[in-house]
């Protein structure tokens, strides 16, 4: 089933304030959306009426037809979020963290631990997945979070800043990652401030100042530039 994600005439307004005006823009299973704009133009709050967690003033925001507020409260897990506060428990290590959220949703250590594998790898934190989180660094939480985000193979996947914390090869490795999971038909929408980084990781970036000001798709293939010279020295001496 192809993923609609959906915003028909969708606004947001605090105690009289407008934060959002009218935003109508879809975005489909196969895609990264960036989400680009100032500082205070709602990029956030468009990202967190996508995950049902804020209600549109007005207009409507749904998921294939239901409306995300109704997704996010029911069992389906089909919408992940990362925000900038990874949201984890800091006294349980990285494993226990992920065996309870994948618990809530009736998954078991082994289902917990056979979808997280190769991620948890790719990310570096196998040899830190039975420390507290609370020894954590704020790019490994939110290595972290991300792991824990798709262990439900959600629909959609929304990101605000997924590697504001995180040193140049976790970013790229994270961005690689975010690729991956579009191209196997996932929904991806990333609030970004990394121009450079949606030029290759992003198929359209929608301006949010306000409201929705422009929507560009970015031609070119999908696949991230070669690397340079310094950034192969920091791989070489600063990766463990």
């Amino acid at each position: 089933m192809t993923v609609r994600l959906v915003a028909s005439g969708a606004a947001r307004s605090w105690r009289g304030t407008d934060v959002l005006t009218s935003v109508d823009l879809e975005v489909a299973g196969g895609e990264v959306m960036a989400l680009i704009g100032p500082n205070g133009g709602g990029k956030s709050t468009l990202l967190l009426m996508f995950a049902g967690l804020v209600r549109p003033s007005a207009g409507a925001v749904t998921l294939d037809g239901t409306p995300t507020h109704e997704v996010a409260t029911s069992s389906s897990g089909s919408i992940g979020l990362i925000t900038a506060t990874p949201g984890l428990y800091p006294l349980l290590t990285g494993r226990e963290n992920l065996e309870f959220f994948g618990g809530l949703y009736g998954l078991s250590a082994a289902d917990v631990s056979a979808r997280a594998g190769d991620m948890v790898r790719d990310l570096g934190l196998a040899g830190v997945l039975d420390v507290k989180v609370a020894a954590y660094s704020s790019g490994m939480q939110q290595k972290l979070s991300l792991v824990r985000a798709q262990l439900l193979r959600p629909r959609v996947l929304l990101l605000d800043e997924p590697t504001a914390n995180l040193d140049p090869v976790s970013t790229d490795t994270i961005h690689r990652i975010v690729r991956r999971l579009a191209d196997d038909g996932m929904a991806v929408v990333l609030v970004t401030h990394d121009l450079h980084a949606a030029e290759w990781l992003c198929d359209r970036v929608a301006v949010i100042a306000g409201g929705l000001r422009a929507v560009e798709r970015l031609d070119g293939a999908r696949v991230p530039p070669p690397t340079g010279r310094l950034f192969e020295l920091y791989r070489a001496w600063a990766t463990p």
